[in-house]
């Protein structure tokens, strides 16, 4: 078996623990409540805490943006963050498949999540040629300061990323939209 496939599988099996675990733990919390805790007002705040969470995401893209330096542990935050608040709203909507805006809200939430996988996948892959093409120039003789230059607008014309941008980015908009009505429509029908 390759190293890919090895990662592949790894990953594939945390996935599926994850969900199950989420699910599991909301089934558990119904249990205990005697309702579906999604719909009780502790599963409201698990709701709010993953929606504030995936919001938060946010930070990871506008950083960037707006700074030139690679922000390694802003990435980080936003791959737990964008781990975590899913798993959270996976919590709090539990296996209730009852209402269409909401399930189509967590199929696009789960598109999002698993191209953020692939992204991630992408990324290491780009982050490993960098590295290559780092060494290279700098043993070519070329200054710290010209090699981080090349090296930042050879990242920002990465096609692969780009390709995988036109499906992640547009889920997310597709997803926050979601969410948008499915909090509009549970306000409007049931209160908090």
């Amino acid at each position: 078996m390759t190293v890919l496939a090895k990662r592949f599988l790894t990953v594939m099996v945390l996935v599926v623990a994850a969900i199950g675990g989420a699910l599991l733990i909301e089934v558990l919390l119904s249990l205990q409540a005697g309702w579906t805790f999604g719909h009780s007002q502790q599963g409201h705040v698990v709701g709010w805490v993953g929606f504030a969470l995936i919001l938060s995401v946010f930070a990871y893209p506008l950083k960037k943006r707006f700074d030139r330096k690679w922000p390694k542990n802003w990435f980080r935050f936003h791959q737990m963050a964008g781990i975590v608040g899913p798993m959270l709203i996976l919590i709090h909507a539990g296996p209730h498949f009852h209402a269409l805006v909401p399930l189509f809200a967590l199929l696009a939430m789960g598109i999002v999540v698993l191209s953020g996988v692939i992204g991630s996948a992408v990324h290491r892959k780009a982050l490993q040629l960098l590295k290559d093409e780092r060494k290279e120039l700098l043993n070519r003789g070329l200054s710290p300061e010209d090699v981080e230059e090349r090296l930042y607008d050879l990242a920002s014309s990465e096609e692969t990323f780009r390709i995988w941008q036109i499906i992640h980015s547009p889920m997310l908009m597709m997803f926050l939209s979601l969410v948008l009505a499915h909090v509009i429509g549970a306000l409007y029908f049931g209160g908090l």
